[in-house]
């Protein structure tokens, strides 16, 4: 009797993870298929001889990015594209500076926005104005 009574709490608990599963899962796909084309991002050339900085289609970028990843999957930071001037493998995404037009890695300045601009006569962070002028409207 009592293992029956054990048998049917299992049996209605994995039925009840199974309905709360299929209820919470997201209706999207999420990944890859989640991005849209036509959104460009910049990338640069870390190879000191070539900084060539230009733009692809976000997609793109990320397509290419877990295609390497996936033939090397044991890899910790994110592989480096081949660059399209240099053919060298050292091309990441980039951030341009929307004030100064300055290209630079995102976190180029440490323990700060990851899109600061490292030019110390600039120094505009896009992240930084957004959170000022919302906290400036929230507090109206």
């Amino acid at each position: 009797m009592k293992n029956t009574v054990y048998v049917i709490v299992i049996a209605v608990c994995l039925i009840l993870a199974g309905v709360i599963f299929v209820l919470t899962r997201s209706e999207g796909s999420g990944g890859l298929d989640s991005i849209q084309r036509g959104e460009l991002v910049w990338v640069m050339c870390n190879n000191p001889n070539c900084k060539e900085a230009y733009q692809i289609d976000k997609k793109d970028y990320y397509e290419q990015v877990d295609e390497q990843m996936r033939a090397n999957p044991m890899a910790m930071v994110t592989p480096a594209l081949t660059c399209k001037k240099c053919g060298e493998q050292s091309v990441y995404m980039a951030v341009k500076c929307e004030k100064c037009g300055k290209m630079f890695f995102s976190g180029a300045v440490a323990n700060d926005f990851a899109d600061r601009c490292p030019d110390p006569a600039c120094g505009y962070s896009k992240t930084e104005a957004e959170r000022k002028a919302r906290l400036a409207e929230q507090g109206r």
